[in-house]
């Protein structure tokens, strides 16, 4: 898939992406989901979900709309891997912190 998951930095702007998915870890997100979430600048957030697909801790998809009829541009989703949601589990584990509810 890409580099081992356990590579993944944790930086605080990645803490804020994990957290966005944490709140719902089935929902899917697309990247102005997370940022209105997360606060992040695209800038600083799509390098961050792309770090963590390549990590096998996200999947995603483009969603299946016709742009024409929905008005807008598709829209990329990604959603926490079942190895992602429990190593970001683990993360936040380590800082005292459980998952959000």
């Amino acid at each position: 898939m890409g580099k081992m998951d356990r590579d993944v930095r944790m930086s605080l702007q990645t803490l804020r992406v994990l957290d966005a998915f944490l709140a719902s870890p089935a929902e899917e997100l697309a990247g102005a989901d997370v940022h209105k979430r997360s606060g992040l600048a695209s800038g600083t957030l799509y390098p961050i979900l792309l770090r963590l697909e390549s990590a096998g801790w996200f999947v995603s998809r483009w969603e299946r709309i016709d742009p024409s009829s929905a008005g807008r541009p598709r829209r990329r989703l990604y959603r926490l891997t079942s190895s992602g949601l429990a190593r970001a589990s683990e993360v936040f584990a380590s800082f005292g912190r459980g998952v959000p509810a």
